[in-house]
């Protein structure tokens, strides 16, 4: 159903949190997710490469409503273990990127730089 709810009317790109945010929350009455829910689902398909630009993953997004969740199988069981783990890295990083941005006294723009972000990630 949340696939089906997914495809737009009128043609719509999901790629970044921004606007998967705010088709999220269009659906939020029909789908049922809280708050939590959603930044989760966002914030584990983020692109760790555009971090600072906040892209998504689009199949990273989608897996979280093609997969079934009826059961425990293996599938399920990976797909929460890497869940996990995204989440965990994304909020380190995000960290990184709060405690930098802090530091720089000018042109915070410089943040969202593909330079910058593998400087600081690598």
């Amino acid at each position: 159903m949340v696939v089906k709810k997914l495809k737009p009317s009128e043609p719509i790109k999901i790629h970044n949190i921004k606007t998967a945010l705010a088709k999220m929350n269009q659906l939020r009455p029909e789908i049922g997710l809280t708050d939590d829910e959603i930044t989760i689902i966002l914030f584990t398909s983020i692109d760790h490469d555009w971090m600072t630009n906040l892209l998504l993953l689009q199949g990273e997004f989608l897996k979280w409503f093609n997969l079934n969740f009826e059961g425990e199988s293996r599938e399920e069981l990976d797909f929460l273990e890497n869940k996990q783990d995204m989440w965990i890295a994304t909020t380190a990083l995000a960290m990184e990127i709060v405690t930098w941005h802090a530091r720089i006294e000018t042109n915070h723009e410089i943040i969202l730089t593909s330079k910058w972000w593998e400087t600081l990630r690598y």
